[in-house]
């Protein structure tokens, strides 16, 4: 996994420099004792975001790895109107990175802002969809997020879905497409492999990734040599001590424990907070490892738990990579469809040439929209693995 700064700084014009946001009193309230994962906690209106929605902030219970029923914040887009004969379908959507901390939650964000982050919210809301965005376990809400950790992700992604059930106007059918960018992507895969057990009264009809981290193991090999990479690799090996109870010394020297602490509690939602975090990456500098994680237990296997593809997703699967994506390399995402296509599955991989990482979604987005239209409406998933033999 490679450096992002100067797509990073790309894209800096476009957002608004503030700092990181404390949540407030909504997500301090604790999960609901004795109620099942994707019960609905709380509901809050947000200003309107988008036309032709209500939209809310939630709260609902999910389940962290250990099994115990914890909440997890998101927003929720209802549109407006009467619902089709049958229901509303969903559409989960699963956020790449902003951060680890609890003020890096997207659904902090005022809700125009929640909504410009989504790409083709408006085409799924025209179309009389709901659209359900999950913040993950332990942003937003007090706790730590675990980062990159498929399992969690994946389950806070089909809570969300669940979760909006019970809110006016949602009346959904139980259809459901995930769709999600870099981790978001991982998200969207591990949402698809655990669906059929975690959540089996809901349908899924298919998986959409924007260059999604697949191999954890290999994509962490490479040293991080940039300022961008080494907040990364900060964010990961802050986030899994705390998850795996794994002390972080086993791979960072002790004295460089304050920095990565500090990089850690960084966010990138805006200018303001990507110039502090590359600085915090930045202090990293020039090495911050003492070990390499890949071959240092028990982190190699920590890697391969968390790589996707070790289990069916069960829907069809909708890949989009950028070409020039020097973050997660299409030689990552070429390797995960060739394994899929290997077990069979329904893959359709799309290349766009020039395109970089944090670009991929929103580029992609009108093939991503017309791909998850066509799942709902039941059409044949289009099936490039013959590609791949």
């Amino acid at each position: 996994m490679k450096v992002f700064t100067a797509a990073l700084f790309s894209l800096l014009p476009l957002l608004t420099a503030c700092g990181v946001p404390a949540p407030g009193a909504f997500y301090q309230t604790p999960a609901l004792a004795g109620m099942p994962a994707g019960k609905l906690i709380s509901a809050a209106p947000l200003a309107p975001a988008i036309p032709g929605a209500a939209s809310y902030r939630v709260l609902y219970n999910s389940t962290d790895i250990d099994g115990r029923i914890v909440p997890v914040s998101g927003v929720v887009f209802i549109p407006l109107g009467p619902p089709p004969a049958g229901g509303r379908n969903v559409v989960a959507w699963a956020h790449a990175t902003t951060g680890i901390a609890p003020g890096c939650a997207p659904s902090l964000a005022p809700g125009p802002d929640v909504a410009a982050s989504i790409p083709g919210l408006a085409s799924f809301i025209s179309a009389g969809d709901v659209v359900a965005a999950t913040d993950y376990q332990g942003m937003g809400v007090p706790g730590v997020h675990p980062y990159l950790v498929g399992e969690s992700e994946g389950r806070g992604v089909l809570d969300s879905v669940r979760a909006a059930r019970t809110l006016p106007g949602a009346n959904i059918s139980g259809n459901f497409v995930v769709w999600g960018h870099s981790q978001g992507g991982q998200s969207a895969l591990f949402a698809g492999q655990l669906a059929a057990s975690y959540a089996p009264e809901l349908h899924l009809l298919g998986v959409a990734a924007a260059a999604p981290v697949t191999d954890m193991k290999g994509e962490f090999a490479e040293p991080f040599s940039g300022d961008s990479g080494r907040l990364l690799g900060a964010y990961t090996y802050y986030s899994w001590s705390k998850v795996y109870h794994v002390p972080i010394t086993t791979v960072v020297y002790p004295q460089a424990v304050p920095r990565v602490d500090h990089a850690a509690a960084q966010c990138l939602n805006n200018i303001g907070q990507a110039i502090a975090a590359i600085r915090a990456g930045a202090a990293l500098n020039p090495v911050f490892l003492s070990h390499v994680p890949v071959g240092t237990p028990p982190w190699t296997a920590l890697f391969e738990q968390n790589s996707a593809g070790l289990m069916p997703p069960g829907a069809p699967l909708l890949i989009v990579q950028g070409k020039a994506d020097t973050t997660v390399e299409p030689y990552w995402a070429r390797g995960f469809v060739g394994k899929v296509c290997g077990r069979h599955e329904i893959v359709d991989y799309v290349e766009y040439k020039g395109v970089s990482h944090l670009r991929i979604a929103d580029r992609a987005a009108p093939v991503v929209t017309a791909w998850i239209a066509d799942r709902f409406a039941g059409k044949t998933p289009p099936d490039n693995c013959k590609d791949f033999d």
